[in-house]
């Protein structure tokens, strides 16, 4: 479940930051601002406090603005997952069954809410400094974290640090930006003979 909610929370990550007097949060912003468009293959690992490896997946992912995004896990397991900005299907053909969430319900708890929301007042609960080549976002009053690292304008790590020290980590590589993708990639069929599981 983990994949799922970080991968939903991706989904909106191309949204614009609130303005802000703060110079690396116009950065920030400026940066994301340039994104359109992003298709990457990915490396996402979830990490403990103490560094060991809890789970490891591989694929490839297409995000466009304000809210669509396109999933897909081929390694260890196949899943699916395409997101609108309305609702995300979550497809797992190894158990044939399809489940369908409230995109917005998947990104209310999440620390990259920041990232996702311009809503200038979430933006008062948080600070951004830019060091070691990235970027990071921090809650005034706990101890969660969003690092962003680029390479030129191209997004290329996020990484998000629960309090209690559990790390997620999403590597992208051949990362092409702002190219022509079709809103049909964004529309899920349900395969036939599927069962779904309907939580919007």
């Amino acid at each position: 479940m983990k994949a799922v909610w970080f991968a939903a929370v991706m989904a909106v990550s191309m949204n614009a930051f609130a303005s802000d007097n703060n110079s690396d949060k116009q950065e920030l912003q400026q940066l994301l601002e340039q994104t359109q468009s992003l298709s990457a293959e990915f490396e996402q690992q979830v990490k403990d406090e103490q560094g060991n490896v809890l789970q490891s997946l591989s694929g490839t992912m297409t995000l466009k603005r304000p809210a669509n995004l396109y999933w897909h896990t081929m390694r260890p397991d196949e899943t699916v997952m395409v997101a609108n900005g309305e609702k995300v299907w979550y497809y797992n053909p190894f158990v044939d069954q399809v489940t369908i969430y409230a995109q917005q319900d998947m990104v209310d708890n999440s620390p990259l809410l920041l990232v996702l929301d311009s809503n200038t007042n979430q933006w008062q609960n948080y600070s951004v400094t830019y060091t070691d080549e990235r970027y990071l976002v921090k809650h005034n009053s706990d101890n969660s974290q969003l690092e962003l690292a680029f390479d030129g304008n191209k997004l290329k790590e996020i990484t998000m640090v629960q309090a209690h020290g559990e790390r997620t980590e999403l590597m992208l590589s051949d990362v092409a930006l702002n190219t022509q993708i079709d809103d049909q990639q964004f529309t899920f069929k349900v395969p036939a003979g599927v069962d779904v599981d309907d939580q919007s």
